[in-house]
C-alpha cells in the first residue's frame, strides 16, 4: 500500500496530521497544490484505509481527570484476547487497547477523575471482567509528547 503513495500524499497526510480540522485550501496552499488534488487524494487514501477518520486531542487534566494510567494484563488464556478487548471496550474510560506480544497479552490506556475513580474503575469494571488473571499498573506523571510520523523527509522510505 506505501507504493500507492507519493510525495504529496505524504505531506497532506503531514500536514492533517498536525491539525486534521485544517482546511483543504489550507492544505494545498502549504503544499503547493490545488485543494481539488487535496480533495482527490484525500479520499483516496480514505478509501485505501490510510485515513481512518480524524479525532480532537483533549488535555483530560483541564477537563477534571487527573489521572492517566497504563495497565498491562495478564490473560488467564491467551486464546481470551478477543473477549477481554471487548470487555475492555466497554468501559468509556479505557481509551486505547493493544493487543501485545512480550510481558503482557493486553496493554490499555484509560483516564480518571481521581484516585477514587480509578480505584472504583479498577475494582469493579476492570477486575471483574472474565479471563484476566493479573494486571500491572502505570500510572503517567506527564505527557511530553503525542505525536504521528512525519511523512515529508527521506526517512519514510
Amino acid at each position: 500500500m506505501r507504493d500507492k503513495l507519493d510525495l504529496i500524499d505524504h505531506q497532506i497526510l503531514t500536514l492533517l496530521s498536525d491539525d486534521a480540522q485544517m482546511p483543504y485550501t489550507e492544505v494545498a496552499k502549504r503544499a503547493g497544490i490545488s485543494p481539488g488534488t487535496v480533495h482527490m487524494r484525500t479520499r483516496k487514501m480514505k478509501d485505501l484505509g490510510i485515513i481512518k477518520g480524524a479525532t480532537l486531542t483533549l488535555d483530560y487534566s483541564k477537563m477534571g481527570w487527573k489521572m492517566t494510567v497504563f495497565l498491562g494484563i495478564f490473560l488467564r488464556e491467551s486464546n481470551l484476547y478477543k473477549v477481554v478487548m471487548e470487555e475492555l471496550s466497554k468501559v468509556r474510560e479505557v481509551v486505547k487497547i493493544h493487543h501485545s506480544t512480550g510481558k503482557y497479552d493486553i496493554f490499555i490506556k484509560l483516564h480518571a477523575r481521581d484516585s477514587l475513580h480509578y480505584r472504583n474503575l479498577y475494582q469493579e469494571s476492570i477486575l471483574t471482567i472474565d479471563g484476566i488473571r493479573g494486571i500491572e499498573s502505570f500510572m503517567s506523571v506527564e505527557e511530553n509528547m503525542s505525536r504521528h510520523i512525519s511523512f515529508t523527509t527521506q526517512d519514510s522510505k
